[in-house]
């Protein structure tokens, strides 16, 4: 039995994909422009650019956890039957976990060891876990 392929049969799949791409292309352009190297170069002391760029990904984080409620919430409002929300819902959360987890492991320790745990350290772990907290926050076969 071949897979189907993702088709979007409903006005609400329709209104999900637009919201994905209004909500992606604005992001697209930010994955070439590094945090370290753009956002904190007023700061002249480690201890000053470590709190900036912490505040940075604060910041991140803070909007990807507020796309990610818009999603679960456009996932209520579809017209599809309760339980195919549901496992829709479940697979989107499982996903989205997969990704932090996945972003907090290649920021975490290997940042530390990259960074063979010097002064910058901290500041690089920041670095690291912004870009991947703004830049396709969300995927799958629809891009959030």
């Amino acid at each position: 039995m071949r897979p189907r392929p993702f088709t979007v049969a409903r006005p609400a799949g329709i209104l999900v994909l637009v919201a994905l791409w209004a909500c992606v292309l604005p992001s697209m352009g930010a994955q070439a422009d590094q945090p370290s190297v753009k956002l904190c170069q007023a700061a002249t002391a480690t201890p000053e650019t470590q709190a900036c760029l912490h505040k940075a990904l604060d910041a991140a984080d803070a909007k990807l956890n507020a796309a990610y409620k818009k999603v679960l919430s456009i996932i209520d409002q579809d017209d599809r039957p309760q339980d195919s929300k549901a496992a829709w819902k479940a697979q989107f959360t499982a996903a989205q976990r997969a990704r932090i987890a996945f972003r907090d492991a290649d920021c975490g320790d290997l940042t530390f060891s990259e960074w063979n745990n010097g002064s910058g350290t901290t500041a690089a772990l920041y670095a690291c876990k912004t870009p991947a907290s703004t830049t396709r926050p969300f995927s799958g076969p629809t891009i959030f």
